[in-house]
């Protein structure tokens, strides 16, 4: 069985901190899946890579490495990685600038063929200009091409990018049109300089997902999670019904009594928001489809239907109904997310009165969600830690120059539960002596429209004014942190990641 647990979850508290449904009629809930552990697929894939050669990627990052350096090399291990699992995997290399080229027809990967393959990446050099639609125009006809003539074979394209169109199709619209959704299309934008709203919408499709690498260092570690989710699926094509209720669609903010989910990746613990006005009968059933194994190790595609019904009220031995703490946290993240999708349509046109305004109510769930994890001793929660360091960069980064990808990033990863979070890297403390006695700063950025910078502490409560707190809440400890995991991260996922990794030197 593909299920390690399944439940719903609603809250008992008579005073949520805040309110996630909107109405004092509703009761707040979630929905958890715990998937067991999976074996690697038994299914031939077909990975399309597309990478970005344009003239910014030669630009350096670290004194002596540019970015093309570190693609090529997070490619190299990549192969390497692959060649030694025991699936058939074949893989196309693109890379593109004004032009796009093939530099790596479909070729299995081996062991024989691995030495090959890493000195064509060699080669790879930057410059032109940036035109994205050739690229995905390339992209979708060699893979609708090759699943003609391999009908069991799961493609994927991994596109990466670093910068925006220059040439050719500029828009979202125009680029969905060089799409299927027949196929996995994973869109990574490299850098701080990528359209991160342009890369989002093209995600928002059926079968689409958006990563972004703040850190060129860990380049591997987004690749990984998309390589992990196409290697080790547990369930595909997941459609979850709601009865007698609403569950949050976090990409288009709404309540709907359905949502779907592309895959489900084995030994993961994913949580859904849900509300509902008719608390005594919720349920849920979830559909879709894995991939069996026969006697003879032959593969198959098996239906999966779960029915997903509400854990019982927890009493104690005088009566009283015990409360549940992770209930609350979740109600805390579902008002997070909303605001992140507030905070995603604003740009540097927006009203300062709106930018103010947005950056208040941050604030505001930030100073709620502080006292509620000290109150009850869960500074070291680890998906409260993940929502305060949300809050944080959303906060430093509304309205300011490519404020914009953090904010994408952030509501991507918390929407999605990746197990890697862009902008871990600017909550570094600084520190005097070892000694923790000033804020954390964010890195400093231009500003547009007169949009305040230090008003996080000059208007309304300082709620940094113990920063020790607040250190502590944002690494875990006083004074070590994880910046390449999030709290949504699997043991698998980290095996994977320390697999590609291993070959990185």
């Amino acid at each position: 069985m593909p299920f390690k647990n399944t439940y719903i979850q609603l809250n008992t508290h008579p005073l949520l901190p805040v309110n996630p449904t909107g109405s004092d009629d509703e009761t707040f809930g979630i929905l958890v899946l715990e998937m067991n552990e999976v074996n690697i697929t038994t299914r031939p894939l077909f990975i399309l890579f597309t990478l970005d050669t344009t003239g910014s990627m030669s630009e350096y990052v670290t004194h002596s490495t540019t970015k093309i350096q570190y693609a090529v090399q997070t490619l190299k291990s990549i192969v390497k990685y692959l060649s030694t699992l025991e699936v058939d995997i074949y893989i196309q290399i693109n890379t593109f600038n004004d032009n796009v080229a093939t530099i790596v027809p479909p070729t299995k990967v081996s062991i024989q063929s691995q030495s090959d393959l890493i000195n064509i990446l060699n080669t790879v050099d930057a410059d032109g200009t940036t035109n994205i639609e050739l690229a995905l125009k390339s992209a979708n006809t060699s893979i609708t091409e090759y699943a003609k003539n391999h009908s069991t074979t799961s493609c994927v394209h991994i596109f990466m990018t670093d910068g925006e169109p220059t040439s050719g199709a500029t828009t979202s619209n125009e680029l969905l049109d060089c799409i299927s959704s027949d196929y996995m299309s994973i869109n990574i934008g490299f850098g701080i300089d990528h359209n991160a709203k342009l890369l989002c919408d093209i995600s928002n499709m059926t079968n689409s997902e958006y990563h972004f690498i703040d850190n060129i260092e860990h380049a591997s570690l987004v690749y990984c999670e998309s390589l992990h989710k196409v290697l080790y699926p547990s369930l595909r094509n997941a459609r979850i019904h709601i009865e007698n209720g609403f569950v949050y669609d976090w990409l288009d903010n709404e309540w709907k009594t359905c949502i779907t989910e592309n895959i489900i990746v084995g030994e993961i613990k994913k949580y859904y928001h849900v509300k509902t006005n008719m608390k005594n009968t919720i349920k849920a059933q979830i559909e879709a489809y894995r991939e069996d194994k026969m006697e003879d190790n032959n593969s198959y595609i098996a239906h999966v239907d779960e029915n997903i019904l509400q854990l019982p009220e927890l009493i104690d031995n005088d009566g009283n109904i015990i409360h549940d703490l992770n209930v609350v946290k979740f109600a805390f993240r579902q008002c997070i997310l909303e605001l992140f999708y507030e905070s995603k349509q604003l740009n540097r046109y927006t009203n300062i009165d709106t930018v103010h305004n947005i950056k208040w109510r941050i604030k505001d769930i930030y100073s709620k969600l502080h006292m509620f994890a000290d109150e009850n001793n869960m500074k070291t929660d680890g998906v409260i830690k993940q929502l305060l360091n949300d809050l944080y960069l959303a906060y430093w980064n509304i309205g300011m120059d490519n404020g914009a990808i953090y904010i994408h990033g952030r509501h991507t990863s918390q929407g999605n539960q990746h197990a890697y979070t862009p902008g871990n890297n600017q909550l570094h403390m600084h520190t005097l002596n070892n000694v923790l006695d000033i804020p954390p700063t964010p890195v400093i950025r231009r500003f547009n429209n007169g949009h305040p910078r230090n008003d996080w502490t000059t208007s309304g409560p300082n709620i940094f004014t113990n920063s020790l707190d607040l250190y502590e809440s944002i690494t875990g400890t006083s004074g070590t942190t994880d910046n390449e995991y999030s709290s949504y991260s699997t043991p698998s996922i980290r095996r994977t990641a320390a697999s590609i990794q291993s070959y990185d030197a």
